[in-house]
Parts: structure tokens; C-alpha cells; sequence
């Protein structure tokens, strides 16, 4: 099949575009299959980011309890072992 003059390429390759009007079925289904997985590694990056945020956030939380602990504990003494 030829190109149409007004027909978007829907994949770039090493530099040569690609059209769905030239593509095989099959070929149009890889093509579903690369734009899919390009979404999904670009969504894991962006949870990726949410994900080390929010596990700063718990361990900043956890040394702050800690502190508190820390601060709230009372001072222990050495207790005095009394022989009967």
C-alpha cells in the first residue's frame, strides 16, 4: 500500500517512519504491544517516584518516633542486688 499524504506515521524506527496504512495486522499489533509497554515503563518510573518518596517519608517517620521514645524513656539506674 502507498502512504497518504495526510497519514500520521504511528512508529518511528532507526530513523524511518512507519504508517498503519502500510502495516500488516500483525504488524499493527506490535506496534499496540511497543506503545502499551512504553506507557506502562513510563507509569513504573512516575510510581517509582511516588514509591521513594513515601518510604522517606515512613523512615523519617520511624526516627521520629524513636526520638520520642528516646525522650520519653526514663533514666534507668543500676539496681542494687541485695543478698538474702
Amino acid at each position: 500500500m502507498a502512504k497518504k499524504q495526510k497519514e500520521q506515521p504511528v512508529l518511528t524506527l532507526d530513523g524511518k517512519e512507519y504508517f498503519a496504512g502500510d502495516m500488516t495486522e500483525e504488524q499493527l499489533r506490535i506496534k499496540d504491544h511497543l506503545a502499551d509497554l512504553s506507557n506502562k515503563m513510563n507509569t513504573n518510573v512516575f510510581i517509582g517516584e511516588q514509591l521513594a518518596v513515601s518510604r522517606d517519608s515512613f523512615v523519617n517517620m520511624f526516627r521520629a518516633s524513636l526520638e520520642k521514645d528516646d525522650q520519653e524513656q526514663p533514666e534507668v539506674k543500676e539496681a542494687e542486688v541485695v543478698e538474702a
